[in-house]
């Protein structure tokens, strides 16, 4: 579960049970010019994100680099070629046609939180000649010497992955494993009796949504054989969608595996690219159901995989016999709390394990000594000895250079920041090779260790991809067409309350010493997400709700990430309370420093697990919190996901005392403060019957409430919309922080 966002990364008027939405909109109309032009800037921009180069990457070669990028004020992906050495940029590959997706890639890229358009991918061959660019559901070929641009053949094709030599591709249709031989365009199908609810190829739900695992589909080194995931969803809940704005269109079926009920069944198998019987691969999945990781290296570190059990609390690194299928445990790792996998396979970094390429050894990470720690271990999966020391907290492993002896990571060099740094692979000082203060992501080619691209978010507010050299040095930027953001970040960043919460304050660009200011709390307070880094450019929308007469406030307390082993797992069988009380602590002693901060006039406001707090907050503090604005809440957590859910809750039917703390239907007879709850009625993440149950037990309370229905998923993309959407949150927390609250009418 991740928070709403239209930038990248980490949703009524009704009194009883009448809609009066046209109102509240016409109320935000009203005071919207011209302070309200920036969330329109912001939602047509998506955040100035628009125009930033995506998925950049140098050619093995180090002599270019290949990215993503849309225009300004569109969504459009194309994909370009960056030439350093003169500074030129050619367009590689731009659409042909209008997109028209399958409900299987719809819900692949709402996994994966992709809402752009275009050429949303690309891969690249081991020596950096080919490149897979896939649109919608036809793919191309690409020469990156000649820019030759060739069709690839068949239609229908999701999740392509490229052969390590460029020769091939490996793709799904129907639900089955295809191989493409690019040359020919002969098609092999490798797999047979794929249906919606038997898949080859493809990663379950819960991997793509929970588990940072995207891919179905691994290529062996050598090109010539294919591991591919099959999951079995037909034991998994049926969930229905329908799309009320169109009631003649059939609802669409999801396999949703709420909290306690079964997940997919899946196994891997492997087969030739050629065709033929697959073997599978042995390992006790019913005690460890969940697939975290396949690696498959170059050199001669084996096949491996990495396995969880359903609590989480237990994980297995496996070597695998590609042969026979037979797999042997390399090493285990146990928490009483929860398992966090290690911090790769997200995009960042290399996944882990990471084998040396003559098999002697293999890098894990692990944060069993309370910070995430980088480890080399032996072929066996016994340690040698960690890489990184306890200070440095260990972020994502970027490159491996066995001949130099080194590794390069990112890495917190404090609790709000990243910075990329190289190590000797046997232990030592690191050397910073980053210096500037930020967000930054390193991504190198396989192969190559001279040159990486530094995605930057930088504390002075700047948005920059550069080429470095291995030693850091800038060598040249990459082309961005982003428009300048039309507001300004004033963002102090402290720690707060006895805990020393880290803390964010954003104050409006028209801030008077003296005067005392609404606080609005911007909040998300959960697993997996922090809200307090030093980007300002993540802040954007907030400092726009901030210009509008508002002190905004943001907190990393108890169950948040970034910190150490204990805080995080802090929450383990009670996902509020602890969180509440610290959000809470920490306002009350940021209001004892800043008497700008008005305690008498407090709002809160977030998404997903934020909207969550958010109706937490507002039931259960009215003594703090006079107004909420509540975004795909999660209402009760037995209607969330297996995956995400048990590992912090365990399941319903073992700790019902549990969900029922964590419950906002335990606590809904007590609503006295404004809530305005805002859904889309086709999320597929957070499905609408949160916001149904939570409202019919507001009715069955005689509690007022207000509504705002949304059309579409999680993710808001369309920005008339978004602007509309952003502008009536603020209405609703001006009218309830900045004048007396509406009485409630029948």
């Amino acid at each position: 579960m991740l928070p709403f966002s239209l930038g990248p990364r980490p949703r009524h008027l009704v009194r009883r049970a009448t809609l009066s939405l046209p109102g509240l909109l016409l109320a935000a109309a009203a005071h919207a010019a011209p302070l309200g032009q920036c969330y329109a800037d912001l939602a047509t921009t998506r955040n100035f994100t628009l125009g930033l180069p995506r998925h950049a990457q140098p050619t093995p070669d180090g002599q270019a680099v290949l990215f993503l990028r849309s225009g300004p004020r569109d969504t459009t992906l194309h994909l370009w070629r960056f030439d350093p050495a003169s500074g030129t940029e050619t367009e590689l590959a731009r659409p042909t046609a209008t997109e028209s997706l399958s409900v299987e890639e719809k819900a692949r890229r709402e996994r994966a939180r992709m809402s752009l358009t275009g050429i949303t991918d690309f891969t690249l061959s081991d020596n950096g000649q080919t490149a897979l660019v896939s649109q919608a559901d036809r793919l191309k070929q690409i020469d990156i010497a000649t820019g030759k641009v060739s069709d690839v053949a068949g239609h229908g094709w999701i999740a392509p992955r490229l052969s390590p030599d460029g020769t091939h591709a490996a793709v799904v249709r129907d639900n089955d494993v295809h191989v493409v031989t690019l040359a020919s365009g002969h098609i092999t199908r490798l797999t047979h009796g794929g249906t919606e609810t038997l898949t080859h190829g493809l990663a379950e739900f819960a991997a793509a949504e929970e588990l940072a695992r995207p891919d179905g589909l691994w290529w062996s080194p050598d090109g010539q054989t294919i591991l591919y995931e099959e999951a079995d969803s037909s034991g998994v809940e049926k969930h229905y969608i329908t799309d009320p704005q169109h009631p003649a269109t059939q609802p669409v079926e999801f396999r949703y595996p709420r909290a306690g009920t079964a997940n997919a069944r899946i196994r891997l198998g492997l087969v030739s690219r050629d065709g033929g019987p697959t073997r599978w691969v042995q390992w006790d999945s019913t005690a460890f159901p969940y697939l975290a990781r396949a690696v498959w290296p170059k050199g001669h570190g084996p096949l491996t995989l990495v396995v969880l059990n359903r609590a989480q609390t237990e994980e297995r690194a496996l070597r695998v016999d590609p042969a026979t299928g037979q797999t042997t445990t390399l090493l285990t790792e146990r928490d009483p709390a929860w398992i966090n996998i290690s911090p790769s396979g997200d995009g960042r970094g290399r996944s882990l394990p990471r084998w040396l390429p003559d098999g002697s050894g293999f890098l894990w990470a692990a944060e069993r000594n309370g910070h995430w720690q980088l480890e080399l271990r032996h072929a066996d999966g016994t340690l040698n000895h960690a890489i990184t020391p306890a200070s440095l907290p260990f972020v994502s492993l970027d490159d491996v250079d066995p001949a130099a002896g080194t590794v390069t990571i990112t890495a917190n060099p404090d609790r709000i920041r990243t910075a990329i740094y190289r190590l000797p692979l046997q232990g030592g000082a690191p050397v910073l090779l980053t210096p500037e203060p930020g967000l930054h992501g390193a991504i190198f080619a396989d192969g190559n260790h001279t040159r990486f691209i530094d995605s930057l978010s930088g504390a002075d507010g700047s948005a920059v991809t550069t080429l470095r050299d291995a030693d850091g040095h800038v060598l040249a930027s990459v082309p961005a067409v982003a428009e300048t953001p039309t507001l300004t970040p004033h963002i102090e960043y402290t720690r707060a309350g006895t805990r020393d919460m880290d803390a964010m304050i954003i104050r409006p660009a028209s801030f008077k010493p003296g005067q005392r200011y609404p606080v609005v709390l911007s909040v998300y307070a959960g697993p997996g997400y922090k809200e307090v880094l030093d980007a300002p450019r993540l802040n954007l929308e907030n400092q726009c709700m901030a210009d509008h007469g508002f002190i905004v406030v943001s907190l990393d307390g108890r169950g948040t990430p970034g910190r150490d082993h204990d805080w995080e797992r802090a929450t383990k069988n009670n996902l509020i309370d602890l969180p509440l009380q610290d959000q809470i602590d920490g306002l009350t002693a940021l209001g004892k420093r800043y008497p700008e901060l008005d305690l008498d006039h407090v709002g809160v406001h977030g998404w997903s697990f934020g909207g969550y707090f958010t109706a937490m907050a507002t039931i259960r503090r009215p003594d703090v919190f006079k107004a909420g604005v509540a975004g795909a809440p999660p209402a009760d957590f037995a209607d969330y996901d297996t995956a995400y859910t048990e590992r912090y809750l365990g399941k319903p039917q073992d700790d019902p005392d549990g969900y029922r703390a964590s419950n906002v239907l335990t606590y809904a007879q007590s609503l006295s403060r404004p809530l305005l709850i805002m859904h889309g009625l086709t999320d597929d993440n957070v499905y609408f019957e949160n916001t149904m149950k939570m409202t019919q037990a507001f009715i069955t309370a005689g509690r007022p409430y207000n509504l705002l229905l949304l059309p579409g998923t999680h993710m808001l993309t369309d920005p008339i919309l978004r602007a509309h959407v952003d502008d009536a949150r603020e209405a609703f927390l001006a009218a309830t922080l900045k004048a007396p609250a509406p009485t409630a009418t029948n």
